[in-house]
């Protein structure tokens, strides 16, 4: 135990996290509508497989809650868009 009031001999970046899962996909379909104009059709989607990532843990020494995690990353998430390309 260190004396009171000092951090004590450990090292920077002593702590580590959990780590990181997130795929990332996209399609998308051309769709010709004259010699010159095509439509895209986009479709996107951002953590595919709605694995839970954990934030990293609260660092503050001096806080109540040091060591615990507070929160998650964002769910699956899907988006589709339109896009004229001329």
């Amino acid at each position: 135990q260190p004396a009171p009031g000092t951090f004590g001999t450990l090292g920077k970046n002593s702590f580590w996290g959990p780590s990181s899962f997130s795929w990332d996909m996209g399609m998308f379909k051309n769709i010709p509508l004259r010699e010159s104009v095509r439509l895209q059709f986009r479709a996107e989607f951002f953590n595919v497989f709605n694995h839970v990532n954990f934030n990293n843990p609260t660092s503050s020494i001096s806080g109540s809650g040091f060591g615990t995690i507070g929160g998650a990353g964002g769910p699956r998430i899907g988006q589709f868009a339109l896009k004229l390309v001329f």
